[in-house]
């Protein structure tokens, strides 16, 4: 049944290329000269399908990597045999992590000596055919990935043919020793495929008396002969003993058998001990000039990479395919759909114009590349594209107004170094103790170093290098920066308003104003100015400045808001900041989308535009629907109808806005993701059915309604500072009821499971795996 869903699926993928309704359709792109062997664009080969989402090497895994790659994606086969001499797609030879032969046959362990190493577990060969096809599940072998789908068999090697007649594949065949030893031929079966399908594009090993072989089978053929190096390069080539890396100096003589070589990515571009990138060698130069392909494989969107792509997986790949000095013919990846975007919608496009208009709101400037609201986090994301630069406005002891993350130091400062003693517990604030900004003065804090906190430790830290680089800002070098950069609009916000007037003598209210008006920005119609706070006290004292727009910070994680509330909250705002994952619902906490929150299309009844925070690019913060990749991520959050992306990282959402395919009716299709469509889809319509979601958290009035905020206290400042008196009234407005306003809206009933419709079927196996975080 899947299988006949997915059929349908890809053949819808066919009728998806026009732009929705009102976006600019673009002329065809011109044919692009890439830097790879012949010229053409760069492969992008499925590493066991779409092994990013799906167990690897299982029909569903080919069938959706087919879907969602870009045209000419390849299909890649590990080759393992049973006993009984048949074939079967398997990522490795030692089967115990790709299934669950360990539980199904607990007896059957065994060791066997493999190119010189022992290697213990379970293994093809000592099943017959029947037993792998009927009795095993192949399994997700990476654990950070879902289990969900762990209920595919392996894929016999010629069902893959035939179910993939029209698709390009490629045969890996990496033991042919060891299988030979255990009188099993690969070549023999190898053979037997080129039966079913004469078109193999590609048969690669790491074995060249293997390969020398094969150049009598597929003389004639269209295929290509690939040597494929490990991981290891000093590890030994069973034919002539030597080392991989000694083969590596000896590309002419690889040249008399293969069409070409499969390498590691740091192969080409190495990565040293501390995750930096090195310069890149010179072997795909090299091997170009013998006329030898290059291809390279290990990419994964949810590894650990280099420190220099900012965890964004789409910098890897055109590192390796769109840098000055070369291209490699092909990547091969888990994740088909990420590696297409790179090379057909996004190569070539540092200098392109923007064709996606959303709005693109930093969060405290590039956050990603440096410590937040530095000068050089500013800076970075200025010169990334940014529209909207914004600055958390914190108050100092003496009364200055600076930019920092969160009024608590500790995080985003080293000042729980020298003023520890200073650490307080403030309830109003927050529940943890914190060294806040309106003890320390501007002097002390300026003596203190930026600390760049991302909000994941270990391996997804942010660069170390950069980890207590750049100077605070205060909030008049802040708008003066803006406005020596004509960045289009700037974004205040503004927290804490009524406990610094009460119980510390600070008018943040009041200095905020000043500041903007010393800057002339409440007058300037040519930058914007966004006023951002989560209490309506304070966005009701910038009412009268028609110029600026104001923005509710809805803080917490809600997901329904009714018809009233909406009309409540336009009284107070022109727009909404909130949580991505307030836009869609979760599948039972497996980093899965269910359903489709109603606050975006409420919101936008209201007329109140929505803008979507915040936006990472750790793999851990994205749902597994997006597949582990920020720019599809970005791209459904605007097809929800998103106005705005607020992000750590503008380089990557500023890059998206200028990719090549949106607008393009022949370029290839960034997919279009309704929530709930993967487990709708993949899993038991049964269990879905079953699942009980929490009930939804409502947004109300008074979450974000305050009291009238209080007069400033006159309280004597111990360091001589002048203290200001002022009161503060709130008033509302009450904003025109768009006409003729919609039925009531309703709460999700928390027992529908997500229903689908023929267009969302084709999109409903991608995914990435998520933990999330504002």
């Amino acid at each position: 049944m899947i299988r006949h869903i997915l059929l349908v699926s890809l053949l819808i993928h066919c009728t998806l290329a026009q732009p929705k309704g009102g976006k600019p359709i673009s002329p065809p792109l011109p044919k692009r000269t890439w830097l790879t062997l012949h010229g053409d664009e760069p492969v992008v080969v499925a590493n066991g399908g779409y092994s990013g989402l799906l167990p690897a090497q299982t029909d569903t895994a080919f069938s959706q990597a087919n879907a969602l790659g870009k045209r000419g994606t390849v299909l890649l086969c590990d080759l393992h045999m049973s006993r009984d001499g048949l074939g079967f797609c398997l990522s490795q030879l030692n089967i115990q992590n790709t299934t669950n032969a360990a539980d199904a046959f607990p007896n059957r362990r065994k060791t066997y000596i493999v190119n010189g190493k022992e290697i213990q577990g379970w293994f093809a060969l000592d099943f017959i055919a029947d037993e792998l096809y009927s009795k095993l599940q192949v399994t997700q072998s990476i654990f950070s990935r879902t289990d969900l789908f762990d209920f595919s068999p392996p894929t016999p090697t010629d069902l893959f043919l035939e179910d993939n007649m029209k698709s390009l594949v490629w045969i890996n065949a990496e033991y042919a020793t060891f299988y030979s030893q255990h009188k099993l031929s690969l070549l023999d079966h190898i053979k037997q495929l080129l039966e079913i399908k004469k078109d193999i594009s590609y048969i690669s090993s790491p074995e060249i008396g293997f390969l020398k072989s094969m150049g009598a089978v597929v003389r004639g053929l269209r295929t290509k002969l690939m040597f494929k190096f490990p991981a290891d390069t000093n590890a030994v080539e069973p034919t002539t003993n030597e080392t991989y890396a000694s083969l590596l100096t000896k590309l002419s003589m690889i040249k008399t058998f293969a069409a070409g070589i499969v390498v590691p990515r740091e192969y080409i571009w190495p990565v040293s001990k501390a995750r930096y990138l090195e310069p890149s060698t010179n072997l795909v130069a090299d091997a170009h000039k013998l006329g030898l392909e290059v291809f390279s494989y290990g990419f994964a969107n949810d590894n650990y990479l280099p420190y220099n792509y900012t965890y964004d997986p789409q910098r890897e790949y055109l590192q390796f395919v769109d840098n000055s000095l070369f291209a490699v013919d092909g990547v091969i990846t888990d994740f088909t759909m990420s590696a297409s975007m790179a090379i057909a919608c996004l190569a070539g496009t540092r200098n392109a114009s923007r064709k996606v208009p959303t709005l693109i709101i930093s969060s405290n400037g590039a956050n990603g590349d440096y410590p937040g609201a530095t000068d050089l986090a500013y800076q970075k994301a200025v010169d990334d594209g940014v529209d909207i630069i914004d600055c958390s406005v914190q108050m100092t002891k003496d009364g200055v107004a600076l930019c920092l993350p969160s009024i608590d130091l500790t995080p985003s400062t080293t000042a729980a170094g020298p003023f520890m003693s200073r650490a307080a517990k403030v309830d109003p604030i927050q529940s943890a103790m914190g060294i806040f900004s309106f003890d320390l003065t501007w002097e002390e804090i300026q003596s203190l170093k930026p600390q760049m906190s991302g909000g994941f430790n270990g391996e997804l830290a942010r660069d170390p290098a950069r980890k207590n680089v750049g100077k605070f800002v205060t909030l008049s070098d802040f708008l003066e920066f803006a406005k020596a950069k004509a960045v289009p609009g700037v974004l205040i916000n503004i927290e804490n308003a009524a406990y610094l007037a009460s119980n510390k003598g600070l008018d943040i209210v009041g200095t905020v104003t000043t500041a903007l008006s010393n800057a002339t920005l409440d007058k300037n119609s040519t930058q914007k100015v966004l006023i951002m706070s989560s209490e309506s006290s304070v966005l009701d004292k910038f009412k009268a400045i028609p110029t600026y727009q104001r923005v509710l910070h809805i803080k917490e994680q809600v997901g329904f808001v009714t018809n009233e509330t909406a009309l409540e909250v336009k009284k107070y705002a022109d727009a909404v900041l909130l949580h991505k994952h307030s836009i869609y619902s979760e599948f039972r906490q497996e980093g899965l989308t269910f359903n489709l929150t109603n606050l975006i299309s409420c919101l936008h009844w209201a007329n109140v535009s929505v803008y979507a925070a915040n936006v990472l690019n750790e793999f851990q913060d994205i749902f597994m629907d997006f597949g582990s990749d920020p720019y599809l991520l970005i791209h459904n959050l605007i097809n929800y109808g998103a106005d705005g992306i607020v992000t750590q990282y503008p380089s990557t959402a500023s890059a998206y806005s200028r990719n090549l395919c949106t607008g393009n009716p022949d370029a290839y299709k960034i997919q279009d993701l309704n929530p709930g469509d993967v487990i709708a889809v993949m899993l038991d319509p049964k269990e879905v059915a079953e699942y009980k979601p929490p009930p939804l958290v409502h947004f109300e009035t008074k979450n974000f309604v305050t009291p009238p905020l209080p007069p400033v206290a006159d309280i004597a400042k111990d360091d001589g500072g002048s203290t200001s008196n002022s009161t503060s009234n709130a008033n509302t407005t009450d904003a025109p009821s768009p006409s003729p306003p919609p039925p009531p809206a309703q709460a999700a009933s928390s027992a529908t499971a997500p229903t689908i419709n023929g267009a969302a079927l084709f999109f409903a196996t991608m995914l990435g795996l998520v933990y999330y975080k504002i």
